[in-house]
C-alpha cells in the first residue's frame, strides 16, 4: 500500500482513510463510479481548497468524503486554479497507486467561455487532467462534483 490520505464523509464529518473506504464501500457496492471534484476560494488572508470524491451509483445518488484545508493566500488566480485541478489529480493518482477503479471523470471548476476569468488556465488544466489519462468535465458540461467541493469552501 502507498501513501494514504485522510477524508471526511460528508454528512457525518466522520474521518475516514480515503484508500480503506472505497476499497470497503466497493465490497459492498461493486457496481459504484468514483468521480472527483475541486474548488478553491480566496478569503481574507487564506485559501481554502476542496477536494471531493463521489461514489456514484446510477440512480440512487453518490456518497461523499472530502478534504478541506487552508492554505496562506494564493494571489495568482492561475496558480491557484491550477493548484485545486493539480490536487484533484493526486488524488486520482493515490487511488490509482492503491489498485482502486480509475475516477470515471474529473471534474474541474473552469469555464470554457472566454468571457470567464477561469479561462486563462481552462486549456492547461483539462491538458493537465487528460495528460493523465483521465475523463474530465468543466462548467457547461455539468460537472455535479464542483458544486459540492463550491459548498464546503463556503461554509
Amino acid at each position: 500500500m502507498q501513501n494514504r490520505m485522510m477524508f471526511k464523509r460528508m454528512y457525518s464529518n466522520t474521518e475516514v482513510d480515503l484508500v480503506e473506504y472505497i476499497e470497503t464501500y466497493l465490497n459492498s457496492f461493486p457496481e459504484t463510479e468514483i468521480m472527483i471534484g475541486c474548488d478553491s476560494q480566496n478569503y481574507a488572508e487564506s485559501t481554502i481548497y476542496a477536494i471531493v470524491v463521489a461514489l456514484y451509483k446510477k440512480g440512487k445518488g453518490a456518497h461523499l468524503l472530502y478534504r478541506k484545508w487552508k492554505s496562506p493566500k494564493e494571489f495568482v488566480r492561475s496558480k491557484r486554479l491550477l493548484t485545486e485541478v493539480w490536487n484533484a489529480i493526486e488524488t486520482a493518482e493515490l487511488m490509482k497507486e492503491n489498485n482502486l477503479p480509475k475516477p470515471a471523470w474529473i471534474d474541474i471548476d473552469l469555464n470554457p467561455d472566454q468571457r470567464f476569468k477561469s479561462n486563462e488556465v481552462f486549456r492547461q488544466a483539462v491538458g493537465m487532467v487528460e495528460g493523465m489519462g483521465y475523463k474530465v468535465r468543466y462548467k457547461t458540461m455539468d460537472p455535479m462534483i464542483t458544486y459540492a467541493a463550491d459548498y464546503l469552501i463556503k461554509v
